[in-house]
């Protein structure tokens, strides 16, 4: 036989777990809906990544390697086609002096993607067009990549911490 007792423990249990799965249903409603101030944010934070990779584009092309590694996360990694993966802050730095006293760099990056997955994370996937000079012998090569960048918010502000790219010209 069924106290009294018990069924107001499973009448109180009920309430409890309807009401949490209502609460938790107006929640995903609130999180999924759009609001002008969320928006705005957004904005915001897709300008800054695009000005992270402005900021690239121009040390890429100046050759600054200090220029360079400030964009990127103490922790970063780079993984170029045809070389082993450049991890950490101190291996980055020594890819890029070696890219640059090989070659000289002229691209231009265009946003096809961003996406904010979190407060402090977002993915972004660009398309480069340019010419890469090889210094020792003046040579110029078309350069045409398509990249994957992760980033980081560090202190505030959107750095690199991982970077892919691949050429999307034919095979020679």
């Amino acid at each position: 036989m069924t106290s009294r007792r018990t069924v107001l423990r499973t009448s109180a249990a009920v309430t409890l777990g309807a009401t949490a799965l209502i609460s938790g249903a107006d929640l995903a409603q609130a999180q999924s809906s759009t609001s002008p101030q969320r928006d705005r944010l957004e904005a915001q934070q897709c300008a800054e990544i695009e000005a992270v990779l402005k900021s690239y584009e121009r040390a890429l092309d100046a050759s600054d390697v200090a220029g360079v590694v400030r964009l990127y996360t103490d922790d970063a990694v780079v993984l170029a086609p045809g070389t082993p993966s450049a991890v950490g802050i101190d291996a980055v730095r020594a890819a890029y002096t070696g890219i640059f006293q090989a070659i000289d760099i002229d691209l231009t990056f265009e946003t096809a993607e961003v996406k904010i997955v979190s407060p402090n994370w977002a993915f972004l996937r660009s398309t480069s067009h340019g010419v890469a000079t090889i210094l020792a012998t003046g040579a110029q090569i078309p350069s045409s990549n398509q990249e994957l960048f992760v980033l980081q918010k560090v202190q505030g502000h959107w750095k690199l911490a991982r970077y892919s790219f691949s050429s999307v010209l034919p095979s020679a």
